[in-house]
């Protein structure tokens, strides 16, 4: 007789390390992946690695139990089909970004849910977050616009030394004459 499929001790010992990621990341993303081809979700695995984060295919099955013990019950039953996660590291922007363009390219491939920080994203919410721009180009903005008002402030208390000087001088100069 021919066995089929994984042990029980392999099983458990995947649902243990999914379960571990899932409690460790504040960021992941779980997809379904349909018949994508492999090779385009080697170049999907590819650009991931680009922005710290991976992607992990998974037996629908053994996700759920992973995401039920982890306490995401509320994850757990939106798995369908063939499914899989992706674990972000760090900045969720691009890894999203990266979901968003990779499922508009592949009709088989669907972003079904998000967590981020203790919150359950949908499909839209990760849409609006793939949109954002990098954390790096966010923080330069903030700090853009917190230094526009000090300089504006300068320029303004420069042009009023600069104007009192200026009449400074001119009453100087009359004086000098006469």
């Amino acid at each position: 007789m021919k066995a089929t499929g994984f042990s029980r001790v392999s099983k458990n010992l995947i649902i243990a390390e999914v379960e571990k990621e899932l409690k460790d990341r504040k960021i992941f993303f779980v997809v379904q992946h349909g018949r994508t081809p492999a090779s385009s979700m080697d170049k999907l695995r590819a650009k991931l690695r680009a922005s710290r984060s991976r992607y992990v295919a998974i037996k629908q099955s053994l996700g759920k139990i992973a995401l039920e013990k982890a306490l995401m019950k509320t994850l757990s039953e939106r798995l369908k089909g063939t499914c899989g996660f992706v674990f972000a590291g760090g900045d969720p922007a691009p890894p999203s970004k990266t979901l968003v363009d990779f499922a508009r390219e592949n009709q088989e491939f669907k972003i079904e849910a998000g967590f981020m920080n203790g919150s359950v994203l949908t499909a839209d919410q990760i849409k609006v977050l793939a949109s954002l721009p990098p954390r790096e180009v966010l923080l330069a903005r903030v700090l853009g616009g917190m230094q526009a008002p000090v300089s504006k402030f300068v320029g303004v208390l420069s042009g009023t030394v600069r104007k009192i000087v200026t009449v400074i001088d001119a009453i100087a100069k009359k004086k000098v004459r006469h």
